[in-house]
């Protein structure tokens, strides 16, 4: 009788419980792991996992949020360029001009009149840009098992570039290859491609000089059509997990894991109505023990765009007696914010 991980045969023949090995390894933060031990005492079954870490405006008004001074992965190596605040330049912006201007200049900026008038001016460009400041990583981080379907698909978007068939000829000419086209029929040709291209082909007296020149030689213009490279698509991912909780601590932690998802991905109305603060962005990481896994590609920094909660993934609503669901089935849906290029690519984006 073949037994499994977790259970052996006892001399009395009842099955007693063998706990899978201990690592003392610990993922993301007690109460927003799920299953529950990753986040007390991880197990080798738990190698595989995700880390979500979440970057939030320290200018927020939720003064419960917890977190250090740190950058995404999209402001560092070859997208450092994004970490360049644009409060910060208009900050320095005063500095700049008394530190690297002529004498007289300087002598403007600190005239007792103009001076307030420029205090007030910096205040103004500071409060245009309040909302752009410094970011900070929550001290808790959120660990889940690595889903079922995983996919990274990259896209690369091209257009079809009509060239014309009077560059087309050109292009050929030059290269020599007209396939040894005589002067005389390469001159034909190239009088009636004249004829399209400058005199336009408009419909005179209700004739179309294109129609009739293409019905009569049953030949068309090659349109010469080529690829023109436009963007590449910034990528998507999307998680989904079964949560279905067997204590009351991992009850706990479905519900902290599902707000905290939710509130990161919402922006934040300032107090005075006007704007919406950014949402949070998301650093995602796929790991295998403690390390990044280098055979998996990196996902640089996200925002949460969706996020679906189904109380009903077992086609029946039930619940425990307190009321909680039995099973909440989550899908949630990333986009990076920035484009990768070759130099993202070799870092192992």
């Amino acid at each position: 009788m073949a037994i499994n991980n977790y259970t052996s045969q006892s001399l009395t023949g009842n099955p007693s419980r063998r706990e899978p090995k201990k690592t003392g390894r610990k993922y993301g933060s007690v109460g927003l792991t799920y299953p529950i031990d990753m986040g007390i005492d991880a197990t080798t079954e738990m190698d595989n996992h995700v880390i979500f870490d979440i970057y939030f405006d320290e200018s927020t008004s939720f003064t419960s949020l917890q977190g250090t001074s740190a950058e995404p992965k999209a402001w560092k190596g070859h997208s450092s360029i994004l970490g360049n605040k644009v409060s910060q330049a208009f900050n320095n912006a005063g500095d700049l001009v008394t530190e690297n201007s002529p004498q007289a200049v300087r002598d403007i900026a600190n005239n007792e009149v103009l001076q307030p008038a420029l205090e007030s001016a910096g205040k103004f460009v500071s409060g245009a840009f309040a909302g752009a400041q410094n970011l900070k990583r929550l001290n808790a981080q959120i660990a889940l098992s690595v889903p079922n379907t995983f996919v990274a698909t990259s896209t690369a978007n091209y257009t079809e570039a009509k060239m014309g068939a009077v560059a087309g000829m050109l292009a050929r000419m030059g290269s020599g290859n007209m396939a040894g086209q005589d002067i005389a029929n390469l001159g034909g040709q190239a009088a009636r491609l004249a004829m399209e291209t400058f005199a336009a082909l408009p419909d005179a007296f209700g004739m179309n000089l294109q129609n009739i020149m293409e019905v009569s030689t049953r030949r068309v213009s090659n349109p010469h059509i080529e690829q023109r490279f436009e963007s590449v698509s910034f990528r998507e991912f999307s998680f989904v997990y079964e949560f279905a909780a067997r204590s009351k601590a991992e009850q706990e932690a479905i519900e902290n894991i599902i707000k905290t998802f939710r509130f990161h991905m919402h922006p934040e109305l300032i107090p005075s109505g006007l704007f919406f603060d950014y949402p949070s962005l998301f650093d995602i990481s796929v790991m295998f023990k403690e390390n990044e896994n280098r055979f998996i590609h990196k996902i640089s920094t996200c925002y949460l765009t969706s996020f679906t909660t189904n109380y009903t993934s077992t086609g029946v609503f039930a619940t425990n007696r307190d009321g909680q669901p039995t099973e909440i089935q989550c899908t949630m849906n990333f986009r990076e914010i920035e484009p990768l290029h070759k130099h993202r690519i070799e870092e192992g984006y």
